[in-house]
């Protein structure tokens, strides 16, 4: 993939450069700001009237012309103004709106369209949109919600059976993306509350610390992680959706049937769509699957910031150890400075001296001796004979299971995924992904004589290949043309 600092414009991030003695980087990404609220849903652009005054509203009301005004002469040193900016004399708001849209025009934040009626049209380009709406994304601070997204995976893989329009390869593809962004979407919150406890440590005063746990973290974290405890929780869709998508990974026909039509909605081969879809499936399933430890840290570091924010507070508002004398030394001097204005008592607003009840000693207040426990006798640990009908059952889901982790079918379809129309495929042309897992590498060469599958195993001259830390002598696996491998095609090779 290309880098994008190779297709943006070169100094597309001068505008927001803070070097330099005057910088205006936070006025010119409120004023994109803007123009992007305005140019987002606008199919025809802008017309340059309303971009300069929308330019010229903002910097009337935030009162920065005259910063506006010493950039531009500080880009005129040394260079006479007529070149630069023909704008002699007073200026006005139109004036400094106009150089406003010239240095957007320069760093490539927008494009400047001149019709044949010597109209201008301002337009964003596309990746102005993509950065403009981070930034606002970033500006508005709202808290991430999971809200819909599993549900819209649950219902996409669930509705198979209900849907007569179902399109299977949108459902996956949909499904996919859903769940993607469920778990980056978990991934940031995560690192989000992790930055909270890092900043509840910081905090150097107790409003600062009030205003971050029941301003700030309460309505920018507080309703995603609720959600995420109930009416969003991974477990109400998590089994359902392995359910059905374990069902489609064992049944040849779908896979055939959706990667067809994936191959008929993109550039894509049947044998690439096939792949692209148990890519999907897989990563649903492994991503589902593996969200308890990131569901735990999560729950371990929101508690971490409630004891860690609450601890500052109470830190702040008593003070370090020791502070009980430094309590009672401005005790003293209260109560010297009382003495001095002449009073003999205390005051009437004053608080009351607090008294701690003594009760009379009773018969649990003397020393009683240890009484020595009874030995511990764990009881007898009897195991169970199991009858030789129930052995032969669970013999049978072991093996029914096993099945379904690798079967002929299932290693037939993934082996023909990597021939992409040619007869012959030699060990070093397989994917890397495959080379580097020996399970499956062993089981492929397994399954070669195997009289379900169609392909076969040839042993290759030349040198053996590496294999991770194994070598392994070169062969080459073979797709018969009519599609069912026979021992008398090795005898003819």
């Amino acid at each position: 993939m290309a880098n994008p600092f190779d297709i943006l414009p070169g100094n597309l991030f001068n505008l927001l450069s803070t070097q330099g003695r005057i910088t205006l980087q936070r006025h010119y990404i409120a004023i994109l700001l803007r123009l992007y609220g305005l140019a987002e849903f606008n199919r025809f652009g802008l017309m340059r009237e309303v971009a300069a005054a929308e330019i010229a509203d903002y910097l009337k009301t935030t009162g920065v012309e005259a910063e506006v005004a010493a950039e531009i002469e500080a880009n005129l040193d040394g260079v006479s103004e007529e070149s630069v900016n023909p704008i002699n004399g007073q200026k006005s708001a139109q004036d400094y709106a106009s150089y406003v849209l010239r240095r957007l025009a320069e760093t490539g934040w927008i494009e400047r369209e001149q019709h044949a009626d010597y109209s201008e049209t301002i337009i964003l380009p596309d990746y102005a949109f993509t950065l403009l709406e981070a930034f606002r994304a970033i500006q508005e601070q709202k808290p991430r919600e999971f809200t819909g997204q599993l549900y819209t995976a649950h219902q996409l893989i669930t509705s198979a059976n209900t849907n007569k329009d179902f399109s299977p390869a949108l459902a996956v593809t949909q499904a996919y993306e859903n769940v993607r962004q469920v778990v980056r979407g978990l991934s940031e919150l995560n690192q989000n509350i992790r930055r909270y406890v890092e900043r509840a440590i910081r905090e150097p005063d107790v409003a600062s610390l009030v205003h971050l746990q029941f301003d700030d973290y309460v309505h920018t974290l507080g309703p995603t992680y609720h959600a995420l405890k109930t009416s969003d929780h991974v477990s109400r869709y998590r089994r359902d959706i392995i359910t059905q998508i374990q069902i489609w990974q064992n049944d040849a026909n779908w896979l055939d049937r959706t990667a067809e039509e994936m191959a008929a909605q993109s550039r894509l081969s049947p044998a690439q769509a096939e792949q692209e879809i148990g890519h999907y499936l897989q990563f649903i399933t492994h991503q589902l699957e593996g969200l308890d430890p990131v569901l735990d840290d999560i729950d371990h570091r929101h508690a971490a910031y409630l004891r860690s924010s609450f601890r500052q507070i109470r830190y702040q508002l008593s003070g370090a150890d020791g502070s009980f004398k430094d309590r009672l030394g401005s005790l003293a001097k209260m109560l010297a400075g009382l003495a001095d204005e002449g009073y003999l008592e205390l005051p009437e607003e004053a608080p009351g001296l607090r008294q701690t009840p003594i009760d009379l000693p009773d018969l649990h207040s003397y020393y009683t001796p240890p009484t020595r426990r009874a030995p511990f006798k764990p009881d007898d640990i009897v195991l169970p004979t199991l009858h030789p009908d129930e052995l032969l059952a669970l013999q049978s889901l072991m093996m029914q299971d096993v099945t379904q982790a690798f079967s002929p079918e299932k290693v037939d379809r993934k082996v023909l995924g990597f021939f992409n129309g040619h007869q012959r495929l030699n060990v070093s042309e397989l994917p890397s992904d495959v080379l580097e897992d020996l399970h499956w590498l062993t089981t492929i060469i397994a399954y070669a004589h195997h009289p379900d599958v169609s392909y076969g195993l040839l042993v290759a001259g030349g040198e053996p290949v590496m294999v991770g830390s194994y070598r392994v002598a070169s062969f080459d696996l073979v797709k018969n043309k009519d599609g069912c491998w026979r021992e008398t095609d090795a005898v003819q090779h």
